[in-house]
């Protein structure tokens, strides 16, 4: 799927704590809904014949292992999706993580940079292992129908 990016990974909100007891948590959502395009003045334009804008959200909890400190937030882009005129949720696993891909690494940065000023020791997350297992599942599915 081609997509053009409309704005830059917005960080919506990003928050660091040190837990107070070790917990481990890994939550990394993914979320699309479609947004209309307004001019200088607010209106609504009219619909792109290039295809439909959509804003990517990722809403995240994670407190990696030994569970030392949680970050949470959410990370947007919006983006237009060339040639797609359907809705967000008829999308496959395989476009979801490629639209949220470049957000996921965002959270994985922010979290490395904060790590090594906090904690002397930067901690690297590693979200890949579960899109590989997204991107299968949804294969399976697929072969189920």
């Amino acid at each position: 799927m081609d997509f053009k990016k409309m704005t830059p990974i917005i960080v919506r909100n990003f928050h660091y704590d040190i837990n107070e007891e070790p917990k481990v948590k890994s939550e990394v959502n993914v979320s699309i809904r479609q947004v209309v395009q307004n001019d200088d003045q607010g209106n609504e334009m009219p619909e792109s014949k290039e295809g439909r804008y959509f804003e990517i959200g990722v809403p995240f909890e994670v407190a990696p292992a030994p569970g030392m400190f949680t970050v949470s937030g959410l990370i947007t882009q919006v983006v237009q999706l060339m040639g797609y005129f359907g809705e967000g949720k008829d999308l496959s696993s395989a476009d979801y993580q490629l639209l949220s891909r470049p957000l996921v690494e965002e959270i994985e940065t922010l979290t490395y940079e904060i790590t090594q000023i906090t904690l002397d020791q930067p901690v690297n997350l590693n979200f890949k292992s579960n899109f590989d297992e997204l991107l299968k599942n949804d294969d399976q599915s697929k072969d189920e129908d």
